[in-house]
């Protein structure tokens, strides 16, 4: 009686062959399930980590950005919402009369806010002063309307300052005048800024 041997290589005395893997298996559908959710997670944890980044940086990039400046031959405009834009013009004002303004284009950046104030008689930029409207202390808009003495008046916390004096400062918390800026005639009546502040804007 001739016996028959098993050449089967893959198989071992005591343990049946390996079922063959069909096609549709579950256990292999749920495997890729778990790959795609994988990945899918890893996408969303790549995306998260980019913008962690990218919105600080925006924003920093917005701070850096430089504010324009009053520069030298900037036309004077009102700052007050109802003429707000419109040239301001030396015969707009009377002794003791003041207004705020900003150079054109520029009100953007309140550091730019002047006060200009009629002191003296005089035709164009004759018998006006201009100086910053932001006050020494801390920071804040003057009020436009000289007070009763035709002083400017810091509505915050009270500092006073002398517009026929340099904005010398007749009453604290402030320890510094305003800094001034020369101004001069432009077309048409209107007033320029000619150089920059003689001093830093605000508080320092």
């Amino acid at each position: 009686m001739k016996h028959t041997l098993n050449l089967d290589k893959t198989a071992s005395p005591g343990r049946p062959p390996d079922p063959q893997v069909r096609a549709g298996d579950p256990t292999q559908q749920h495997r890729a399930s778990r790959r795609t959710l994988l990945s899918w997670m890893v996408g969303i944890a790549a995306g998260a980590f980019v913008v962690s980044f990218a919105v600080p940086a925006a924003a920093l990039k917005a701070l850096m950005l430089e504010k324009p400046v009053i520069a030298v031959g900037d036309v004077l405009t009102y700052a007050t919402t109802a003429t707000g834009g419109q040239p301001f013009k030396a015969a707009d004002l009377a002794v003791g009369g003041s207004a705020q303004l900003f150079p054109m284009g520029k009100s953007d950046n309140q550091d730019n806010l002047l006060q200009v104030v009629r002191i003296t008689e005089g035709a164009g930029a004759a018998g006006l002063v201009a100086y910053s409207a932001i006050c020494t202390h801390l920071g804040c808009a003057v009020f436009e309307k000289l007070n009763k003495e035709g002083l400017i008046l810091c509505p915050c916390h009270g500092s006073i300052y002398d517009p026929a004096s340099h904005a010398a400062v007749r009453r604290g918390p402030s320890d510094r005048a305003l800094p001034g800026i020369a101004i001069a005639d432009g077309p048409n009546g209107t007033i320029i800024a000619n150089g920059p502040f003689d001093g830093p804007v605000g508080p320092q």
